[in-house]
């Protein structure tokens, strides 16, 4: 479908990839621009048209946040309202009403005992703000050999410093720049997962008891995704209920990275209670604006707050940024958790999830898919090559829809106010993509 430019409109998809090629500093570099490349001008629902004037349907919600869409005027009428009023203000020697009450309303949806909210901007930058809280708790009481941050091989945890070093695959590997202190661990065994099933296995488990039972004295926290989002692969529940046990055992903390999934991901406000467990330290920021404006929570009890709070005239925690609690962020945040709340999303997440996983399953038996795992709206399909991912990627890029491939999985993360016919259509695309991927 095409969408007719403004006649005064300069800026062309061939300007846009000159002036990006001389000025732009892409995310993961080495820049990835081609004359194929999708410049966005503007978005609407679950489509962005680009600045030839082609429209996509976005499966993928730009990186995975936009999740209630875009231009979904209850967030921009509220962030316009608290631009206009007040656009922020300093949260080190004051405050701002959004913030507070953002605070207070993430406290009333997580588990019963999260009730301390630290803003960030990034995810990344609330690994880093949960991995700092962590071990400056263990030194404050006295317990400064209790240093170790523990993670999974193959991880992904972002790309500042600390959390960096928690992920151990080739995009996390810095050359020596990084600190010390930070171990991974084998998680569960996916192939032993598949043949076991997801509710029952317990993969992985044995290897976590064993690290803890050697290395538990000296180990701060342990930090994990509920749904490793870069292959989309779900850490089966009786593995987090371990993590979960382990942690108390040997008063270690448990640190979930729900950046990706937290906020109704999965078709729960957030993806531990799947598990029935609650952790120590909980990271949120994709979906808690629905990428309206930069924003990250990191959210945790007051029994670790309150240690903090005693030792305040010591410097207790020297920590903040200067966006931290960003009021017209807050202010997203507020009307996407009212929007959650009571507009149904969750349960038609559910809905959705079911069509997109009976439509999808049709290419199961197709030799060339190994799986399909899907929890919620986030989905992935995995097939025997990368070359195959990247051919299925192209060929729905060539027909206007956009996806996530990550090595040789196919990730569908789409709005989670998709409508259903375009659900509908993102599968017929797909199996289309797979029929023609697999004749090759």
């Amino acid at each position: 479908m095409r969408i007719h430019e403004d006649a005064g409109q300069a800026d062309t998809q061939e300007s846009l990839l000159r002036e990006d090629a001389a000025y732009v500093w892409h995310p993961w570099a080495p820049n990835r621009i081609s004359t194929s490349t999708v410049i966005a001008v503007a978005g609407e629902g679950s489509h962005i048209t680009d600045a030839k004037g082609d429209r996509y349907l976005d499966a993928k919600a730009s990186g995975m946040n936009a999740t209630l869409g875009y231009a979904n005027q209850k967030i921009v009428k509220a962030i316009t309202a608290q631009l206009e009023k007040l656009m922020t203000y300093d949260m080190v020697e004051g405050g701002n009403a959004p913030a507070i009450e953002l605070a207070r309303a993430i406290a009333q949806v997580t588990a019963p005992g999260l009730t301390r909210t630290f803003f960030c901007n990034s995810g990344s930058e609330g690994i880093e703000t949960a991995l700092k809280v962590s071990r400056r708790y263990h030194k404050l009481l006295n317990d400064p050999q209790r240093s170790l941050i523990v993670s999974l091989k193959n991880c992904y945890h972002g790309t500042t410093l600390a959390a960096s070093t928690c992920a151990t695959s080739s995009a996390g590997d810095e050359q020596g720049l990084l600190p010390a202190g930070f171990v991974s661990v084998p998680g569960p065994d996916w192939e032993a997962v598949r043949r076991e099933g997801l509710a029952l296995s317990r993969s992985g488990v044995e290897a976590l008891e064993g690290f803890f039972a050697e290395h538990g004295k000296n180990i701060s926290a342990f930090i994990v995704e509920p749904v490793q989002g870069i292959g989309g692969y779900i850490v089966p529940d009786n593995y987090l209920r371990a993590a979960r046990a382990l942690c108390t055992q040997y008063g270690a903390h448990l640190i979930l990275d729900e950046v990706l999934t937290g906020f109704g991901r999965t078709g729960k406000m957030f993806a531990y209670e799947y598990a029935h467990i609650t952790p120590d330290i909980l990271i949120t920021s994709k979906g808690l604006t629905a990428g309206y404006m930069s924003l990250a929570a990191v959210t945790t009890h007051d029994t670790i707050f309150d240690v903090f709070e005693r030792e305040k005239e010591m410097s207790g925690f020297s920590h903040g940024h200067t966006h931290s609690g960003h009021a017209s962020a807050c202010a997203a945040g507020l009307a996407v958790l009212d929007i959650l709340q009571h507009d149904g999303v969750l349960a038609r997440v559910h809905q959705l999830s079911t069509v997109l996983h009976e439509a999808v399953g049709a290419c199961a038996e197709t030799a060339t898919v190994r799986e399909i795992r899907c929890r919620g709206l986030l989905m992935a399909v995995e097939f025997d090559s990368v070359q195959r991912a990247l051919s299925i990627k192209k060929h729905l890029q060539d027909n206007k829809v956009l996806i996530r491939r990550s090595g040789r999985n196919i990730i569908f993360a789409p709005p989670l106010n998709i409508d259903l016919a375009d659900i509908e259509y993102l599968a017929a695309q797909f199996l289309d993509a797979v029929s023609v991927a697999s004749a090759q």
